[in-house]
């Protein structure tokens, strides 16, 4: 079983304690996935405990098992609150959503929580429905968490993946991480977060999260 380093539910053990909660950022971003699904991202808020239930009815336990390294059949209610109540400073969160549906279903979370020991490094979760693995969301979600890292003078994501679990092994390791086995059958990402645009690579990914950074950009954020 993994080590996790800090903040419990970015891995897979049980919260250690809530902070406190702070409004979250005023901002969103309205864009498409590859095949032209159109995706709403914002910050979490607590009256998000119902479409974070609710997405999680929506993961395979392929998909919950690599996500918290362990088999999760429901989120409780301490869990929920432990998720959706977050100060955006030390515990930030995105959600995607659905904006073309009422409900606003969840279509995928990226969270990052800060190290008690060195405020500059955050432990890095991402999380995706099924339906819309594979189309870019887990990327996009990436780019949006990073950007709202640098924001907060955050310059290191860390993260444990399973060693089986390719996808987010292929997301987390698309620019200048280094990865060492933490335990059997997990390892361990460092990423340094690219504090420029400029710093971005020439690669799929990078092109990605440039057009995040240009898109809120645009927005004044």
């Amino acid at each position: 079983m993994a080590k996790i380093l800090w903040g419990g539910w970015v891995g897979q053990r049980e919260p250690l304690a809530f902070g406190m909660t702070s409004p979250p950022p005023v901002e969103s971003l309205r864009t498409t996935l590859r095949d032209g699904t159109p995706i709403l991202v914002r910050p979490v808020t607590p009256d998000d405990k119902p479409v974070l239930r609710e997405a999680f009815t929506r993961l395979s336990d392929q998909s919950r098992y690599r996500r918290f390294m362990q088999p999760v059949r429901e989120l409780t209610e301490q869990q929920l609150d432990y998720l959706t109540n977050i100060d955006h400073t030390s515990h930030l969160a995105w959600i995607a959503v659905d904006p073309s549906s009422p409900e606003h279903p969840g279509l995928g979370v990226a969270r990052c929580i800060r190290s008690p020991k060195d405020p500059t490094v955050a432990e890095v979760a991402v999380t995706v429905v099924d339906s819309h693995q594979g189309k870019g969301l887990g990327t996009l979600l990436l780019g949006v968490i990073t950007h709202a890292a640098v924001r907060q003078g955050i310059k290191t994501f860390v993260a444990h993946v399973l060693t089986e679990n390719a996808p987010m092994l292929n997301l987390f390791t698309a620019w200048g991480s280094t990865v060492t086995l933490q335990d059997a059958g997990v390892l361990a990402v460092r990423m340094p977060l690219p504090q420029r645009v400029e710093d971005l690579p020439r690669s799929p990914t990078g092109r990605a999260f440039r057009e995040v950074a240009r898109a809120f950009r645009r927005k004044g954020s």
